[in-house]
Order: structure tokens, then C-alpha cells, then sequence
């Protein structure tokens, strides 16, 4: 019976691992769809770029850092027309884009969908 229990623990951990590398494009994906062609995704971020949400108004933006916090990943949404240059050090994304929404994602699914305001 002990060694059955490292085989089910590989198990486990190779399960672990192929959840978690599928996320940050399974995420893009669901944004995607939600938003439909004729729009581009920037991201993901995390609550460390919180800076990103500096185009959202003042309450949107504290429901947005809550649930950065809690683990969502944030895209920001964009038309097609406006590309994305690299921004220098230190700076926000949104400050390079105009930015028309931003969308969270959380364990594949949308959580927060907020407008741009700036």
C-alpha cells in the first residue's frame, strides 16, 4: 500500500501542473470570446500592475483591485486600430492605449467587465 501513494501524489501534481499552464491563454480565450472580433486584448495583469486601472472611475476601480486581490487577472480591451507600443519602465499600459473597457477572469470566467472612463 506505500507505494501506491507516490504514484497517486505524481498523479496529482502532474493534474496541478497542467491546469495552471493553461491559464493565462485559457483566460485570453474566454476574454475573446466574451468581446468578439474587432477588439484587442492587453494582458494579463495582475493586482501587482494595479496601475492599469487607472482609466476606470473611482468605484469601479475599487470592485476591480478587490478582485484582483482575490486572484482574477484583468485584460484591458482595446479597439483593433489602437496598437499597443511597448510602454517604457514603470509605465502603465493604459496610459499608451486608449483603453475601452477592462475585463477580469477568474478560474475561466468573466468576474468583472467594467468601462473605461478615460
Amino acid at each position: 500500500m506505500r507505494s501506491l501513494s507516490p504514484f497517486v501524489l505524481t498523479v496529482l501534481l502532474l493534474c496541478g501542473c497542467a491546469n495552471e499552464s493553461a491559464g493565462p491563454e485559457a483566460a485570453r480565450e474566454v476574454v475573446s470570446n466574451h468581446v468578439g472580433e474587432g477588439f484587442g486584448t492587453v494582458g494579463p495583469f495582475t493586482r501587482k500592475d494595479k496601475k492599469e486601472l487607472e482609466a476606470l472611475s473611482p468605484q469601479d476601480r475599487s470592485a476591480a483591485v478587490a478582485l484582483l486581490d482575490r486572484g482574477a487577472v484583468g485584460f484591458l480591451i482595446c479597439s483593433k486600430e489602437n496598437g499597443a507600443p511597448s510602454p517604457a519602465a514603470g509605465e502603465a499600459l493604459a496610459d499608451l492605449i486608449k483603453v475601452d473597457r477592462i475585463i477580469l477572469v477568474k478560474n475561466n470566467r468573466i468576474v468583472g467587465d467594467f468601462p473605461a472612463v478615460k
